[in-house]
């Protein structure tokens, strides 16, 4: 059976990171971004059961055609899908990025996160600061990500000024998604996720908390479950 937060979690999902484009169609939500190409703006998002799999397939594929673009879809919840995925990996989409996503509390995190001596700065847009500190902990900056609507914090934990860890935290629905969480490697298991959490969840405006991690990444799973996250379902993308 479904966790009833499943089909919330996706439509905040789908509210806090950005789409040029959003089309509900043929039991689709059809995203399209120029700007961005990650995979979760350029995905068909099945909204339900589809009544004619094989018709919502043909659907999807002549709308990302029509963009230029190849056809991805994102299988979720993934246990309830069983069969799209099925006639997908028959049209020959290969399996790409499992990934699980988990929920908790704000309250939770606010007992399970200790204060630390990481500084944390919360900018409402990605300006060049928070855009330079992702670059500095490994990370890829994304200067589209201006279009996530508000209320957004882009985080960044510092050390004696020196950038440590970066993250955003944007609220749709009564949920705040945490998205692109990064540590330097360096820093690694001492406390600047825990931090940045504190600060960006902790003070959103938003009594629950999701967050979406690669399957594969047990490390960063045991964190987050640590930090008193639990899974709620688990996804794949499809792509041609």
């Amino acid at each position: 059976m479904t966790n009833p937060d499943t089909w919330t979690i996706e439509r905040a999902a789908v509210a806090t990171w950005p789409a040029s484009t959003v089309v509900r169609r043929d039991g689709w939500l059809l995203r399209h971004c120029d700007l961005l190409r990650r995979r979760r703006s350029n995905s068909a998002l099945p909204v339900g059961p589809l009544d004619d799999p094989e018709a919502a397939i043909d659907a999807a594929e002549r709308f990302y055609a029509e963009r230029s673009s190849p056809a991805i879809v994102q299988v979720s919840p993934l246990d309830e899908h069983s069969e799209l995925d099925g006639l997908l990996a028959g049209r020959g989409y290969r399996a790409d990025a499992p990934t699980t996503v988990m929920r908790t509390e704000r309250e939770v995190l606010l007992q399970t996160c200790p204060v630390s001596d990481f500084d944390v700065l919360l900018d409402a847009e990605p300006g060049s600061r928070w855009l330079d500190a992702v670059a500095a902990v490994g990370g890829r900056p994304e200067p589209s990500l201006d279009r996530v609507p508000a209320p957004v914090a882009f985080a960044t934990a510092v050390h004696r000024g020196v950038p440590v860890g970066v993250g955003m935290f944007a609220v749709s629905d009564g949920w705040c998604g945490v998205y692109g969480m990064r540590t330097a490697p360096e820093w690694r298991r001492r406390g600047v996720a825990a931090a940045l959490m504190r600060s960006g969840a902790g003070r959103a405006s938003a009594e629950r908390v999701f967050l979406q991690v690669e399957t594969g990444n047990s490390v960063a799973l045991s964190r987050y479950e640590s930090l008193g996250f639990t899974p709620v379902h688990a996804y794949h993308y499809r792509v041609r």
